[in-house]
Parts: structure tokens; C-alpha cells; sequence
């Protein structure tokens, strides 16, 4: 009973208001006028008799009750609760003023410990687990941040605890019983601001520290060992099928199957393999369509990749093993704190996952890394108008100005946020402040521009890629390798009819060659444009240099090229100095260089290779016949011959598998597919490494001449 008086004392108009509302709390001050009520107390519960209703006030308040029809806490029970509180007080005024003030002097100093009346003990003993899968993943890592940095928002306490999250826009007020607490999203469930302001609560009150909040958020999901392999064993049973049935004898009914291991691996959490799902069905409808863009070739090293990656997760054995391979369906963003970041131009997109937009493209000139912001948007559904374009938009981050200015801007990003590759994340603690306009005077923008396009292939193809140059977008689907080129000379601009693509060769001051290329599509067509344009115009008002902002590739000639993004003329004038101070000389490479010869020799014998592998594919492993196994063999000879044991190692497995099962009832695939599987691999690597080679080879030959 002495608890409930005490606890009653201290319940104050805000605690009444959080147990139901203002309006019923200011009814039940009117009520109190009028009625006549009385008490009669029963252990640690008491029993008041209004004019028509009996309530029972018992611990916690919140759980009181009324005989009256309403099934929450109604003005009767608030009525009775603030005249219990009356006549309490009535109480102490006639004790002794020793007792008073000794029993206040003794609320005071536990008042001043426990910053309450020992309302809030439930919102100690809630678990730090249920609470963080309450902020639903993103707006936990978001809490996070917000702590390792020490921006805390400040409670107050009386006989609720308020708290205001600034970076979610929302006042939270925790009281006891806790679902009794309250929140301006109006949720009455435990939402992510509820679970904040309790963890909050929590840490400020020593419950919990800071390392458990962040061993709390390094737990990630959890997957059953059991189920993952149960859904692998799927998934490498129909690619067995497919590769022993063929694409030649494939139905229909292959496209439905595939997607509905994709929406099993979705619900399994195993990201890595749901988009190489979905693209191998595409791939079969491409083909059952006979579009003119499928490619067998491409659809056969998809399905290999989705054996190798679901028989890796099939043998995983821990949760690390299988996270490892998993995969995640979203990029993370972790904050970068102040980045100072110059504009270097945008393009456009279309991907072949169903999305469209812009990409934003930044250079970190304090530590030469590339950053990107992606305004992508969905285009799979049907019948929904596209959002068209638009240089006048407003730009992200707060910044005075549009989305054309921005590409010229020179400007800090405060609280940023990058996933892996460099992608910026538009949050709402994310600010940017105007510096200017981007020059080419500043050192690190200067510095980033490739005058030695030698120099430049064997950072970008012939080894480790620097830190910050190739950045994916997810969105796009794309992997670039960012670039500044500078150029000294420059060809003629030639337009091929027949393979429809724009050419047009850069020199360097050694007369390496570089070319701009593009094939000719909708898209491309007014880029095609602008730079005929740019070309004529050059002949009337010829330039010393000129720098181009693009991505570099490689083509199948074994030329190096650059997809051009933006080209910089006046502003390339103030880089000329840089230009002038590049040391001319010939860098060597220790690497023993082949002739043009072998390494086309060796390029011709990938592709035979490849189209080995396709015929495999296409018939079906379990049609080949004597001449394909022979056919196998005779490209294992030939790999040892030419240096590539790799490829002649796993060819020979390929021929052995393949003999074997013209005497075997029980012939497995298992061998002959893992032994096609590390023959991609290595074939991969091949053509990455012939290709630098190739257009190494190119580079000089084209000096020499």
C-alpha cells in the first residue's frame, strides 16, 4: 500500500496524459468537482466508489481497471487516480513537520539518484535485442552513428521520460507500463523511434555501454546451416539439369523455374545468388525470343558462376563462411565524415535490370578518390510514365543550385555517407557547403590528370587497381575505371557505317595512342554529336591540349579506350603547365612481353575454347559424343603448347569425364562441371591479362611508328 501511495504522489498530469490523453485528463479534473468518492484499501490495491463507477487502482497504474464499459484507461480511472493523489497529500500535511521534512529531505536524495519515483525500471529490463531488431537494421547502424560521434539529444525526466530524435523528426515519451508510452509517428507498437529513445535511456543510465551497443550491431543475420544447404542443393541440381539436358533441348518452363529459386534465395537471405538468377531466366527468354542480343556464351558463364557460388555455400560451415559468400541485397553506407569533393560531370543510363537515371560523377582531390551519386529510378512497370530528365532540378545535400551547376561545383560534404565503390548516400544529416567552382589550377585535380597513357594502362589493366579508381554502382550495373586524360594531338574523327561506331584517336607526348569510342545507340547519339562538332570545330580554332573525364576499357582489338563522360577545354589551359613537366621517357615493364603474334595466337585459342565449352552447353553434357571428347583433347595439347597449363589441365579433366561416361551407367556431372567451372575462372583471367598485353603491344607499336 505504501508503494501506491508513493507512486500516486508522484504521478504527475504528463504521466496521466501518456496513460491516456490530454482531453480525458482535463475531463477528469472537471468530474473531481462533482463527485463524491470514497476508499477503502485492500493490500497493495485500492478500491474507489464514484457516483456510478468503482475503480480499482492497483501497480502499475496502467493496469487499473473500471466498471464501466471502456477497455482502456478511462476518465473515471484518471478521476479516481488524481482524488487518491488529493487525499494523500491531505495526509502528509498533517503529519509532524519533523517526519515532513525528513521524508522530504530522503525523496530529495533519491530523487536526485534515481531521476524519478522508480517509475521507469521496465524500460531498464528491456532487451537490447529486441530493441535493435526493432530499428529495423538501417535506423539502428543510423543510432549508431549518432552515439560514436556523441550527438546525444538531452532527456527530460519527470514522471515521463521525454526524448526528441533531431535526426528522425520525432518526440518520444517513455512511461510505465511501456506500452503505455507514446510517440508522434502515432504508432502504438514498439517503432524504431520508441526503441531509439529506450536504448538512449538505457545508455544514459549505465544499463548498457557504448561496446555493447556496438557488439550488438555487428550481429548480423542469422542463417540455418540445415536450410542454406537444403536451398543450394536446389539450386545446383537444376544447373546440373540445365548443363546435362542442354540449351538445345531446354523448355520453356526452365524461365519459371529459375525465378522460383530466385524468390526461395530471397526469402533464404542469400543475396549473391537471386540477381544471377533472374538474369540467367532473362538469358533463356532472350533465347526462346531468338533476340538478337542473347549470347550463349554469357548464359553459360552465368550458370557456371551459380554453381560455384552455391556449391561454396553448400560446404560453408560457419555463420562468418556463409556471410562471407551470402551476399547483401543493399549497399551499406558508412559515414566518410567531411568530404571535399569537385564536380566532374554526369551521364545518363539505362540498365538491364529495369532501372534508369543519372550518375553524378566527384573527385576528391585531397586523396585523388572518385565518388558518385546515382538518381536512379524503376522502369519495369508497365504502363508507368518515365520521369524525363532534368539539368534544372535541384541538386542533393542542400546545395544552392541545380543539377547542371553541380556538375561544375566545387564544395564540402559534411556527415556523408559512402557505400563500397564510392556511391554517396542523399541522408538527411548530409550538408553541403559551396566553395566555388571547380579549377584545374587546384594540385589534386591537376595531379589525377594521365598525361603517360603507358603509364596509365598498367595502373588501370596490368596489375592491383589503385585505391578509388574502379567504383560499381549497383544501380547501373556497370564496374568503371574513372579517369582524367590529357591530350596533346589528336587524329581525325572516323564514323565506321558498318559497325556503326564512332572513333576517334587521342596521342600522348610519346605518340601513345588512345581512343575515344562509342557504338552507335539512341542513347549515344547526341554524345556522337557534340563531338563531331568538337572535332570540326578544332580544325578551325586549333587547341594545344585537351582533357577528357571518362571510363577506360579495353575492346577486342586490343586497343585501349575511353568512354568520354566530359571534355575540359578552357580549363584544360591551366593543366598545360603539368603537361610540359611530364618526364618523356618509356617506361619499362619487367614483365617478359610476347609478340603480337603469340598473344593473338593465344587469343584465338580462348575463343576456340569458349565456343568448345558453348557446344558442350548446347547439346548437353549428357549427349556429347566421341568427336566433342576428341575435339576436347586436342585443345588440352594444344593449351600445353602454348604455355597455358591451366587450361590444358582442366581440358584434359573435361576429356577424361567425358570418355568415362560412355562406359558408366551412374555417371555423375559433379567432376566435369567443376572442372568447367575453374576452366571459366582461368579463362577469365587469360583474356583480362592478353588484353592488357594486347594493347600494351599496340601502345608501343604505334610509338615506334
Amino acid at each position: 500500500m505504501d508503494e501506491l501511495k508513493k507512486i500516486i504522489s508522484h504521478a504527475d498530469d504528463d504521466y496521466l496524459t501518456g496513460l491516456c490523453n490530454k482531453g480525458t485528463v482535463k475531463r477528469a479534473y472537471k468530474d473531481l468537482e462533482q463527485e463524491d468518492l470514497s476508499v477503502a484499501w485492500s493490500g497493495a490495491q485500492a478500491e474507489v466508489k464514484l457516483k456510478e463507477e468503482t475503480c480499482t487502482i492497483r501497480l502499475p497504474l496502467g493496469e487499473s481497471s473500471c466498471s464501466c464499459p471502456s477497455r482502456s484507461i478511462c476518465r473515471h480511472t484518471i478521476t479516481a487516480i488524481l482524488w487518491l493523489k488529493q487525499e494523500i497529500e491531505k495526509e502528509l500535511q498533517g503529519e509532524t513537520k519533523e517526519s515532513a521534512a525528513k521524508e522530504t529531505k530522503e525523496d530529495s536524495q533519491k530523487n536526485d539518484v534515481e531521476q524519478g519515483p522508480g517509475l521507469f525500471t521496465e524500460l531498464l529490463e528491456l532487451p537490447a535485442d529486441r530493441l535493435k531488431k526493432a530499428c529495423k537494421g538501417r535506423r539502428y547502424q543510423q543510432f549508431l552513428d549518432h552515439v560514436r560521434t556523441g550527438e546525444l539529444p538531452p532527456l527530460k525526466e519527470s514522471s515521463v521520460v521525454t526524448v526528441t530524435l533531431p535526426w528522425e523528426k520525432a518526440t518520444v515519451k517513455l512511461l510505465e507500463p511501456f506500452a503505455y508510452s507514446t510517440c508522434t509517428c502515432k504508432s502504438r507498437e514498439l517503432c524504431p523511434h520508441k526503441a531509439q529513445a529506450v536504448l538512449l535511456y538505457q545508455l544514459l543510465k549505465g544499463k548498457i555501454r557504448k561496446e555493447d551497443l556496438e557488439e550488438l550491431g555487428d550481429k548480423e543475420h542469422i542463417w540455418e546451416a540445415a536450410e542454406v544447404q537444403k536451398v543450394c542443393e536446389s539450386v545446383i541440381e537444376s544447373v546440373v539439369h540445365q548443363m546435362g539436358t542442354g540449351l538445345s533441348r531446354q523448355s520453356f518452363e526452365v524461365t519459371k523455374s529459375l525465378e522460383r529459386l530466385a524468390v526461395i534465395v530471397h526469402r533464404t537471405e542469400l543475396a549473391a545468388l537471386e540477381s544471377p538468377l533472374r538474369e540467367a531466366a532473362s538469358g533463356y527468354r532472350q533465347y526462346f525470343s531468338r533476340s538478337a542480343v542473347f549470347q550463349r556464351e554469357q548464359l553459360l558463364r552465368k550458370l557456371l558462376w551459380i554453381y560455384r557460388r552455391a556449391s561454396s555455400l553448400s560446404l560453408a560451415g560457419s555463420q562468418d563462411e556463409i556471410r562471407a559468400l551470402a551476399g547483401t541485397f543493399r549497399d551499406v553506407y558508412e559515414p566518410v565524415g567531411r568530404l571535399h569533393l569537385v564536380g566532374m560531370g554526369a551521364r545518363t543510363f539505362s540498365s538491364g535490370t529495369g532501372y534508369e537515371g543519372e550518375i553524378y560523377y566527384f573527385l576528391e582531390p585531397d586523396k585523388g578518390q572518385w565518388y558518385t551519386w546515382t538518381d536512379a529510378r524503376p522502369v519495369f512497370y508497365e504502363g508507368v510514365k518515365r520521369r524525363p530528365y532534368s539539368a534544372s532540378g535541384l541538386a542533393p545535400w542542400g546545395l544552392p543550385c541545380n543539377r547542371e551547376q553541380l556538375q561544375n561545383l566545387e564544395f564540402e560534404l559534411h556527415h556523408g555517407k559512402a557505400a563500397a565503390g564510392g556511391r554517396l548516400s542523399v541522408s538527411k544529416e548530409s550538408r553541403g557547403e559551396v566553395l566555388g567552382t571547380r579549377s584545374f589550377l587546384m594540385e589534386g585535380v591537376k595531379a589525377q590528370i594521365s598525361w603517360d597513357y603507358e603509364k596509365l594502362l598498367l595502373e588501370q589493366f596490368g596489375g592491383t587497381m589503385q585505391s578509388g579508381r574502379m567504383t560499381k554502382n549497383r544501380a547501373s550495373g556497370r564496374r568503371e575505371r574513372l579517369a582524367l586524360v590529357g591530350a596533346v594531338r589528336w587524329g581525325e574523327a572516323l564514323f565506321d557505317p558498318v559497325e556503326q561506331r564512332f572513333s576517334w584517336c587521342l596521342y600522348d607526348q610519346q605518340e601513345r595512342p588512345l581512343f575515344l569510342s562509342l557504338k552507335y545507340k539512341k542513347e549515344e547519339r547526341l554524345t556522337i554529336q557534340l563531338l563531331e562538332r568538337l572535332e570540326q570545330r578544332l580544325k578551325k580554332h586549333p587547341r594545344e591540349i585537351m582533357v577528357f573525364f571518362g571510363a577506360l576499357y579495353l575492346d577486342e582489338e586490343g586497343r585501349m579506350c575511353l568512354y568520354p563522360i566530359e571534355v575540359f577545354l578552357d580549363e584544360a589551359e591551366c593543366a598545360a603547365e603539368k603537361a610540359d613537366e611530364t618526364v618523356q621517357q618509356v617506361h619499362s615493364d619487367s614483365r617478359s612481353n610476347p609478340s603480337r603474334k603469340i598473344l593473338w595466337s593465344m587469343k584465338q585459342y580462348l575463343k576456340e575454347v569458349e565456343e568448345q565449352m558453348s557446344d558442350l552447353f548446347v547439346s548437353g553434357l549428357y549427349s556429347a559424343g566421341e568427336d566433342q571428347e576428341e575435339q576436347t583433347a586436342r585443345l588440352s595439347e594444344d593449351g600445353e603448347c602454348l604455355g597455358l597449363h591451366g587450361a590444358g589441365k582442366e581440358l584434359a579433366d573435361m576429356s577424361r569425364c567425358l570418355g568415362e561416361k560412355r562406359h558408366r551407367m551412374d555417371f555423375s556431372l559433379t567432376p566435369i562441371l567443376e572442372a568447367t567451372g575453374r576452366l571459366d575462372v582461368y579463362l577469365q583471367a587469360c583474356q583480362e591479362k592478353l588484353s592488357c598485353d594486347l594493347a600494351l603491344c599496340a601502345m608501343r607499336e604505334a610509338q615506334e611508328t
